[in-house]
């Protein structure tokens, strides 16, 4: 199946004293490291960014279009729904700039037993990881209900759609180690991320 991918850059990084997508690991923006990550898919790479913000450079050897959240104050879901809003596919991975360590197999696995559901999304006990999920688009009509109703928290999707949880037994396959859910908050979650990078 071919999937697009929907990358979230925004993220005001307070707490890590710099936006998000500018910050370096391993002297890569998590922006580029982000795309490189997705470039493996061969498809379009829609970059969906807080209105007026600015982006770092990036360089990329596939498709990319970068477009404002057009709900705004939303927060990832809303971020969700217009990525999905300006995909020309009918599935899409979800991502956060600020989840650098992805792991391609656990991804293509995702991919494989998607078709049939609205959602594809790893579950790790009562925890969900809906920034590093597949959406399709017939989740838009859902989401924009849940907008409307100011109802904000992305894992309240899940109840009204197709979902298929990528339980640890899988996640384990490929990452038993669960790294690929690593989240970029602080300086100190950079410095964690620079030594499992150095180590793998």
């Amino acid at each position: 199946m071919k999937i697009g991918s929907i990358i979230l850059a925004g993220g005001k990084g307070e707490r890590l004293g710099v936006q998000k997508s500018w910050a370096e690991l391993g002297k890569v923006t998590l922006l580029q490291r982000a795309i490189s990550n997705l470039e493996f898919l061969d498809s379009e790479i829609i970059i969906v960014k807080a209105p007026g913000a600015e982006l770092p450079p990036v360089v990329t050897g596939t498709a990319m279009t970068v477009v404002s959240d057009s709900v705004g104050g939303k927060g990832p879901l809303g971020g969700i729904l217009t990525g999905l809003s300006n995909s020309g596919y009918s599935y899409n991975l979800v991502t956060a700039c600020d989840m650098p360590l992805l792991n391609k197999d656990l991804i293509k696995y995702m991919v494989s037993v998607a078709e049939g559901f609205d959602v594809v999304v790893p579950r790790i006990g009562p925890h969900l990881e809906p920034l590093q999920a597949i959406y399709s688009r017939r989740c838009i009509g859902e989401i924009e209900n849940l907008l409307a109703q100011d109802k904000l928290k992305v894992d309240a999707l899940f109840d009204w759609v197709r979902a298929r949880f990528i339980e640890p037994v899988e996640i384990d396959r490929f990452d038993k180690a669960h790294l690929c859910f690593t989240n970029i908050n602080t300086q100190a979650d950079l410095v964690k991320a620079e030594r499992l990078l150095g180590r793998s």
